[in-house]
């Protein structure tokens, strides 16, 4: 049978599978069965589906997924083109480095791209190549500057994610596993993407990351964004305030207009962006798109913000899916696995676990709400144990530690050693907590006299042969 895996990415930008199917064939009523069924379980349409180039499947998203945008991967495309063209034309020309850098461009537009594509198929004298004709006329559908007006289209351009899952779920299974053991080694997958992702959640939310100039943008970001996210951030922050600046600005009717050089690593100007805001409602329009394509802020507005002194990413220019603890606690739940206990006492315990887990998250950056979760302190007096009856080893250790603490308490001319309080405020001779230390001496030094007693009255056995003859018979 044939395995289909649906595969995203999350806040992580890690693989997560949102599902899988097995069909007999690849026809378009296995796929049309498979995408339904999908359907029905999610209960609404992805926003982009990208699949590979095939013909069942493209008419099946079109029919099944009719709000959804169908892009092809463009790597399948552009590794065709050794086995399409000619090897001499390609060992004699740049035409294969010439296509890969006018299709991977993110920043040109769709018109640029059909100008520049024109002028490089004139030069190389390929306008009749059937293949490069066919590929061009559904360019809409795999060329990324024809995606760059839509929301997360950078995400995913190829479907080597789907690669990626591929390969984890050949790891754990085998193509002559019966259908039960090939539900238990998917299961095992599924676990390792969880555990990783639980990982990744616990690394953002105990640890934190190097900031060496710590500007308030960057505090700001580190608090909000899951840590992979927030690197790419703080690079874009870092580059907004060494590699861009403002050429030139203007005002218009209340909204800011900021003309932004982009330049390279050796501080070259390559680009210059118009970067437009406004103070009332904190909006930022930006001809680079960084935050439709990806879902943060770009270097150009960061370089905008500092200039005007916003310290505070608007929450307008926050989505949930760059978030920490983003997701819902039932991904994580123990009873989701197939060993967790279902009595009523476990159930119980978990739920409790979860909830306080869930306020801790909620009340983070808040020490003042996180110490009303705690207890109340109670005062715990320890006295020392009476009646203590051994060789006098014990005991006397017991009597040298009282001292050596009692020692402490009256010698330190600053803290008690006892009670925690300075000298100056009180006499530590007198110090309560002293006097039960001398009462504590006095206790231990009479043990330790009834044990020297003791022990000159005990009897002992006249040659070592009897004292060994007696602990065998004890024995």
């Amino acid at each position: 049978m044939i395995f289909v895996p649906f595969t995203g990415m999350d806040h992580h930008k890690k693989c997560v599978t949102f599902g899988a199917g097995l069909i007999y064939d690849e026809t378009i009523e296995s796929y049309k069965w498979l995408l339904d069924k999908f359907l029905k379980t999610h209960k609404k349409q992805p926003k982009l589906v990208l699949t590979y180039q095939d013909a069942a499947v493209k008419q099946v998203v079109r029919v099944v997924f009719d709000q959804s945008i169908h892009r092809l991967c463009m790597w399948h495309i552009v590794k065709k083109i050794p086995l399409k063209i000619s090897g001499d034309l390609l060992a004699n020309t740049d035409l294969r480095v010439s296509i890969h850098k006018l299709v991977w461009n993110l920043f040109i537009t769709p018109s640029t791209f059909e100008e520049q594509w024109k002028l490089l198929i004139d030069d190389l004298n390929l306008s009749d190549h059937h293949w490069l004709t066919e590929i061009y006329a559904f360019r809409e559908q795999w060329v990324p500057c024809y995606f760059r007006e839509i929301q997360w289209c950078c995400l995913m351009k190829t479907t080597s994610r789907c690669e990626s899952s591929n390969s984890l779920f050949k790891v754990n299974t085998s193509h002559a596993n019966t259908l039960v053991q090939f539900l238990l080694c998917f299961g095992t997958a599924l676990d390792r993407q969880r555990k990783t992702q639980l990982e990744l959640d616990i690394e953002t939310s105990t640890t934190t990351p190097k900031m060496p100039e710590k500007p308030p943008l960057e505090i700001h970001a580190s608090k909000i964004y899951t840590r992979k996210i927030f690197l790419e951030v703080q690079k874009e922050i870092c580059r907004g305030m060494r590699q861009c600046y403002i050429i030139s600005s203007s005002e218009l009717d209340g909204i800011k207009k900021f003309n932004i050089a982009h330049t390279n690593n050796r501080f070259k100007v390559v680009n210059n962006y118009m970067v437009d805001f406004n103070a009332h409602d904190t909006t930022v329009s930006c001809s680079y798109m960084g935050f439709t394509r990806v879902g943060y802020m770009c270097r150009h507005a960061f370089c905008m913000f500092r200039y005007n002194q916003v310290e505070l990413i608007p929450n307008k220019y926050l989505p949930a899916r760059w978030m920490r603890n983003v997701l819902p606690d039932r991904v994580h739940d123990i009873s989701n696995n197939y060993s967790a206990e279902d009595d009523e006492e476990s159930v119980i315990r978990r739920n409790m676990f979860e909830l306080l887990t869930e306020y801790a998250d909620r009340l983070r950056h808040k020490p003042d709400c996180l110490n009303s979760l705690l207890p109340d302190t109670v005062d715990v007096t320890i006295k020392p144990p009476t009646g203590i009856r051994n060789k006098g080893s014990g005991t006397k250790r017991q009597v040298d530690v009282v001292e050596k603490l009692l020692e402490n308490c009256n010698k330190n001319p600053r803290l008690c050693h006892k009670c925690n309080k300075y000298v100056i405020d009180h006499d530590s001779r007198n110090c309560e907590n002293v006097k039960a230390a001398k009462e504590a001496v006095a206790a231990a030094a009479a043990v330790l006299a009834d044990a020297a007693v003791a022990k000159s009255t005990t009897d002992r056995p006249v040659n070592r042969y009897a004292t060994r003859s007696k602990r065998v018979a004890s024995t």
